[in-house]
Parts: structure tokens; C-alpha cells; sequence
């Protein structure tokens, strides 16, 4: 079956994913975890994505980017993990893929950017690996509601994009998952497909200049 070509929206806000081959961990310790975001941060500088917040997980990593131009999220995420992968091989003194294929994504309205971001910010949390979201020290949750954070990536103002307070925020991220917004998210990001309300998909088609609305995964049924 051939690759479904992913919607990318210059300006717009994406939800960016890619997880380790075969599943395979891709961090073992907070030395590996920084050195994928030292070479996270060059590459998305060098090609122009506005990273707005990131959680890396054991065998995964979740980001929402702005790109500057059609090619910049293919580009940062190529370079990025090109790079971590020959450090990550070399420690091991491994060869081979270290992460799958290729990363997955999908644009975002404003509302649905809040709930990517939240999504991606309590994953640690759904993964048992913190009790709050802020408490995992290798995502933005920290930085989001004002606390000390790692520095060695820059995270752009999310509250310029979407009408909400870092205090209210904090309740925000430490409230209940919402299970359908998980359900729409990972669905319409494996097949590169908007994520937002009926103007916001009228709007990107008009802007495209096709229909991008996503077919439900899997095989049509037979008749």
C-alpha cells in the first residue's frame, strides 16, 4: 500500500511523533535525554521549527511544532534523529534503524492544540512514570506552568497561541484525560490528517486545493 502523503500547514501548529524501531527503547538514561534535545534544538533552529512542547518518553518522543516552511518539521526531525542515532549506535555498538520509518503528524486548530498538548504532556503520567505531569523532568510541563526547567531546549510561548493562563494550565494538565481527544489525536496523526472544527478543515482544503478529510484506518469492509 502506498505512503499517504502527510498534510503539512506552513504556520500552523503540528503534533509530531515518531517512536523507536520495532518499539525499541530509544533512551536508556538523562545523558542520552539530553543529548537528543542538545541535537533536537540545533536542527529545528537550523530549519526552522517553533518547537511549543515535547515529552520524551522510553521507546518514543511527542513534539508540536510551528514550521516555517513546507519542508522544515521533515527536515528538523530527519536531522535530529540521524544524528541521535549514530551516538545511540555507537554507545551500543550497534547498527541499523533506531527509530521506525518516519515520524507522524497533524495540524491543529487552537482548541485542539490544547488538547495535543495536554495529551503529550500527560503521557509520563499515564505511563506511571510521574504522579503530575510537571514532575517529569524531559517534557514542557514544567516550563508551561513557570517552573524551574531544562534548559537546554528553547520552548515557545504556548499561551500566545491559545487564550489560557499558566495557572489555569497547571489544572488543566492534572485533570482527567479526555479519552475520545486521545482517541481523535492518535488516529488523525498516524494517517497525517487535521485535527480541528469544520471551518478549520474548510479553510486547509481551500488552501490546498483537495479534500484532506481522513478514512477511517484499517480495511473498507466488503460489501
Amino acid at each position: 500500500m502506498p505512503r499517504i502523503a502527510r498534510i503539512v500547514a506552513v504556520g500552523y501548529p503540528h503534533h509530531v511523533t515518531q517512536r523507536g524501531n520495532y518499539g525499541q527503547t530509544v533512551f536508556l538514561d538523562d545523558g542520552d535525554r539530553e543529548k537528543y534535545l542538545m541535537w533536537m534544538q540545533e536542527y529545528s533552529n537550523k530549519f526552522g521549527t517553533s518547537l511549543l512542547g515535547y515529552s520524551l518518553m522510553t521507546n518514543h518522543v511527542h513534539f508540536i511544532g510551528i514550521p516555517d516552511r513546507e519542508d522544515s518539521l521533515a527536515k528538523t526531525f530527519s536531522a535530529a534523529h540521524m544524528r541521535y542515532s549514530q551516538y545511540f549506535n555507537k554507545k551500543m555498538g550497534a547498527n541499523g534503524h533506531l527509530w521506525q520509518g518516519r515520524f507522524y503528524s497533524c495540524v491543529l486548530d487552537d482548541n485542539h492544540l490544547m488538547a495535543a498538548a495536554k495529551y503529550i504532556e500527560r503521557n509520563p503520567v499515564r505511563a506511571k512514570l510521574v504522579e503530575k505531569p510537571w514532575g517529569w523532568k524531559w517534557s514542557s510541563a514544567s516550563i508551561h506552568i513557570g517552573r524551574e526547567c531544562n534548559r537546554i531546549i528553547e520552548v515557545k510561548d504556548l499561551f500566545g497561541i491559545i487564550d489560557i493562563k499558566k495557572e489555569e494550565w497547571k489544572i488543566y494538565i492534572d485533570s482527567e484525560d479526555n479519552e475520545e481527544d486521545i482517541k481523535e489525536i492518535k488516529r488523525l496523526t498516524m494517517v497525517g490528517r487535521p485535527l480541528g472544527e469544520e471551518q478549520f478543515i474548510k479553510d486547509l482544503e481551500q488552501k490546498f486545493g483537495r479534500r484532506i478529510i481522513a478514512l477511517p484506518i484499517g480495511r473498507p469492509k466488503k460489501e
